[in-house]
Formats: structure tokens, sequence, C-alpha cells
């Protein structure tokens, strides 16, 4: 990536599945059903693209199948550009929405997913601090899930290695990450972990912590 950042802003990519286009969440529905976990999904994801708009940045929306992408604005309104996620594993879909990016000269970009509630607009301005082109010491900043795997991660330059031959959705992800990152010698720094919401004991979380927050 060059380093003349001034041209555009940063770029937040946000990976997301329609719900109206296929099953979501299967560990999910495998408990509460799969109608319920489509509009938990729904609710989720709108909820943590809404808390990403920002307009120190432009916020992209990755989207899968392709065939949704026309159906994309009026379930998550307001993206500054709508793209068709490709064919191939997470890593893959990922590599290439961080190369689109930064077909245009950015400070950083960021990929999220749509499962942590708590990753918000705020939580990246917080960790882009910690990136070289803003003053930091880290060229990338991952955002630790619980579970093992990550919600975000920020990038100062688009370090394809560190989405190649990853055990996605297993508890390797971030162990792995990290290991990437060492031997590209890239330093890797690391937020508080957040919660993914995956299972029916991470709704029940969620939902408790809900209402401890409205007492």
């Amino acid at each position: 990536m060059t380093r003349n950042v001034a041209a555009t802003r940063p770029a937040v990519l946000v990976l997301a599945r329609h719900p109206d286009f296929g099953p979501v969440k299967t560990r999910l529905a495998a408990d509460v059903g799969a109608a319920e976990a489509r509009r938990i999904y729904a609710a989720l994801a709108a909820r943590v693209w809404e808390g990403l708009a920002d307009p120190a940045w432009e916020r992209w929306l990755w989207i899968t199948p392709a065939a949704a992408c026309a159906a994309a604005a009026d379930w998550l309104p307001g993206a500054d550009r709508v793209e068709a996620q490709p064919d191939g594993d997470l890593g893959a879909r990922l590599a290439a929405a961080v190369a689109a990016a930064c077909a245009e000269p950015r400070p950083w970009v960021a990929v999220v997913g749509t499962d942590a509630p708590d990753v918000d607009a705020a939580l990246l301005r917080g960790a882009a601090v910690r990136l070289r082109p803003e003053g930091g010491e880290a060229d990338a900043v991952v955002v630790p899930a619980e579970d093992g795997g990550y919600a975000a991660l920020l990038l100062a330059t688009p370090a394809p290695e560190l989405f190649r031959d990853v055990p996605w959705g297993g508890p390797e992800v971030l162990a792995v990450t990290r290991r990437r990152a060492t031997a590209a010698g890239l330093v890797l720094a690391e937020t508080a972990p957040v919660r993914d919401l995956d299972t029916a004991a991470d709704l029940a979380w969620f939902r408790a912590r809900a209402r401890d927050a409205r007492h």
C-alpha cells in the first residue's frame, strides 16, 4: 500500500450474508430454529452495521451470495460501496476485499464480521490509533473473539499472508494469525476480546446483559 494516505479515507469492509438468501447462524439455528436464527442474525448485523457508521471512513458492504447485492441496501442501507463476495474460503474473500479497498491509497482498512455486537465505531477508532499511519507502533490491530477467532482486523498494509491457510471457524484462527504476522515481520497489536453470538449460550448472555443495562 502506498504511504500517500491523504487521497482517500480509511475503509471499513463489512462482510455479511443476506439472511433471505440461505441459512445463517447454523449453530444457533440448531437450538432456536432456522427462522429465529435468521431474525436474530438480521438484527445483529444491522446493529453492527449501524454502529460502524462514521464520517471519518468509507463503509463498504461485501455481501454473499452475489444474488443478494440488489437487496442489500434495503437491509443494510448507507453503504459507500456494495460488492459481492468472491468465491473461495473466508481468507480468500477477506484478501479480495482488502485488495479492492487498497487499490486507492488509504491510511488503513478494516475487515469486520457481523457476529459481535460490541464492535462499533468507537472500538475501531481506538484500535486505529495504534497503527503506524496514525502514529502508533503496529502494522495491524486485531479485535480478538473469545472463541479463538477475531471479530475485526485493521491493517496498515494489505498483508494477504494473514489470510492464507487459516482454519476458519475453529478455535485456532487467532493463534494462526499471530504466527502469520510474526513470520511476515508484522507488528500485530490486540484489543480486549469481544464475544460473538454463535450459540444459544451466547444469545442468553447478550440478552441478560441487555436486561441488566436497563435496570
